[in-house]
């Protein structure tokens, strides 16, 4: 069955807009639903950026990835430009007051509506133009998880409404919207007012519709409002992302997450699409590694590097379906690769060891079943007197003097017991005899003799599955 991994993917984006959508739904219908900002814009510092902001521009106000970590806190969950989530002990008034502190001390200020109780923590910090949303939670009885997401410097309420759209909430973190326009028709127009100025479609689902510009990703989610009369509701909210993946244009399931930043995709044309990253990355000032997709864990992949040491994997992970291949790109930073590096390198004598017990057990065990697969050996003691003896690794062959079969053959069934081997059946007559042995494991041995009183006894010993060795 097709996989269809990209499915069941979902942009962070969305879910924050929809968290964020319902608490301020709620506040609306108890008439703080406001058609104006409720905080106050940051825009007054010279170094505001009056345009969608980069990766490189957002750094400099704030790179998350080095962002300052309550005492005691975990290896970060997530830890990039424009996100940041871990796990430290305390409680979310403890949390709230250090990042109070640590944002403060970089220059931020704390926007009105911040929240507090026992169980969770939430507020905004801006600066510069941009807004940091910050989100405390429990994580067990004595720690915390911290959430920074940075939603960038294009307020939701500056973002391209269709014309005849009337505001209903307009606020730092999401902006809201109703038309009397139907939901494809209001669809189509927000698509449109965001190309017109320059936004690069970015994914679109059933309900909702993303938009790009340099590093700052917009997010529109369209439905019906039945609680309006009916009305479009158009709900807006923005995020910083941590890496600006170009997107080819006529792909299908479009979609981005940042944590870690990868862009996924379905097509039918591999070839399009690697020439499309060749030239647009290059263009960018990456550079591949390999003239060709090779097979990295049986995954067609192509690997490019910048000098800033970062590197973009593409892949086709999987078959998507309906004869399209499922397509990843990746964004890995120089940080990232550098703990990667780093945890490779504290873990490596552990593997290493790993490694060795793993290979001596599998050498043990095949030494075990080498022996116990080991054709069982027979050292038979032949009559004194034998005379002829032929012999092969498998079979014995001998003759006598007239007469006396019976004796040597008693010799060699005694030999054959005391060895451990079951007598299954024997036929003794004067002048012929056969006599079958069988030992665990599947090995048996056939005995046969021949005395006709005027001719010299013959005996014939063969084995099968087993070794024979004559001692005289």
């Amino acid at each position: 069955m097709a996989s269809r991994r990209m499915n069941d993917v979902v942009l962070c984006s969305r879910i924050v807009m929809k968290k964020v959508f319902l608490a301020c739904a709620v506040g609306f219908l108890f008439g703080c639903g406001a058609k104006k900002n409720v905080a106050a814009e940051d825009t007054t510092s010279a170094n505001v950026i009056n345009a969608p902001a980069t990766v490189e521009q957002a750094a400099r106000v704030l790179d998350l990835s080095t962002f300052p970590l309550m005492d005691g806190a975990r290896s970060a969950e997530s830890r990039h430009v424009a996100n940041l989530s871990y796990v430290a002990p305390g409680d979310p008034k403890k949390a709230l007051e250090f990042h109070r502190q640590a944002f403060g001390a970089q220059g931020w200020k704390e926007l009105p509506n911040s929240t507090i109780s026992d169980e969770s923590a939430s507020a905004m910090f801006s600066r510069d133009g941009f807004v940091v949303s910050l989100s405390v939670i429990p994580f067990d009885a004595t720690a915390v998880t911290v959430r920074l997401q940075n939603l960038g410097n294009v307020k939701p309420g500056k973002l391209p409404v269709p014309p005849n759209a009337k505001a209903v909430y307009v606020g730092d973190p999401t902006a809201m919207y109703e038309t009397e326009a139907a939901v494809p028709a209001t669809a189509d127009a927000v698509r449109n007012a965001f190309v017109a100025q320059g936004w690069i479609p970015y994914g679109v689902t059933p309900d909702t519709a993303v938009f790009k510009k340099n590093a700052i990703l917009a997010t529109a989610y369209i439905s019906s409002a039945a609680a309006r009369g009916g009305k479009t509701s158009i709900q807006y909210s923005n995020q910083l992302i941590s890496s600006d993946i170009p997107a080819p244009q006529n792909v299908d399931d479009l979609r981005y997450v940042d944590e870690p930043p990868e862009l996924t995709f379905a097509t039918t044309n591999q070839d399009a699409v690697v020439e499309f990253y060749r030239k647009a990355l290059t263009a960018a000032g990456w550079k591949s590694t390999m003239d060709k997709m090779v097979d990295v864990d049986g995954r067609p992949t192509m690997v490019f590097r910048n000098p800033a040491k970062e590197m973009i994997t593409l892949s086709v992970p999987y078959d998507y379906g309906s004869g399209k291949l499922g397509v990843s790109v990746r964004y890995q930073s120089a940080s990232d690769i550098a703990e990667r590096d780093r945890r490779m390198k504290e873990l490596a004598p552990k593997i290493r060891a790993a490694a060795e017990a793993k290979a001596a057990k599998e050498a043990a065990d095949a030494a075990a079943l080498a022996e116990k697969n080991k054709p069982p050996k027979v050292v038979l003691s032949l009559p004194a007197d034998a005379k002829d003896v032929k012999q092969t690794n498998d079979s014995i062959k001998f003759t006598l003097g007239k007469g006396k079969a019976k004796a040597a053959i008693e010799s060699l069934r005694a030999q054959f017991r005391d060895a451990g081997w079951k007598e299954d059946h024997v036929s003794m007559e004067k002048m012929a005899g056969t006599l079958l042995f069988s030992k665990e494991g599947g090995g048996s041995v056939n005995v046969t003799y021949s005395d006709t009183g005027f001719m010299p006894t013959e005996v014939n010993v063969s084995a099968f599955r087993a070794e024979l060795e004559a001692a005289r």
